[in-house]
């Protein structure tokens, strides 16, 4: 999605979506790009912690939790 150039008109695909090579973060929803700001740093302390209490939680279970970002497609069935 080179120079944020999109149509509000348009709907676009998860296809789509991982095409754009533009260095911005984006959220794709109902078809309608948005950028993401980057998180700031009260974020990023509440989402370590929150990370710590979920991982030790989750110690000997069959879920992980993730820090790092990384797709998340959620359908409605």
């Amino acid at each position: 999605m080179s120079n944020l150039a999109y149509k509000l008109e348009e709907s676009y695909t998860y296809a789509d979506y991982i095409s754009w090579d533009d260095g911005e973060r984006y959220e794709l929803i109902d078809g309608v790009p948005y950028i993401m700001a980057a998180p700031t740093v009260a974020h990023q302390r509440i989402s370590r912690e929150l990370m710590a209490f979920i991982h030790d939680y989750l110690e000997g279970k069959p879920c992980e939790v993730f820090a790092a970002p990384f797709d998340v497609r959620l359908f409605p069935e």
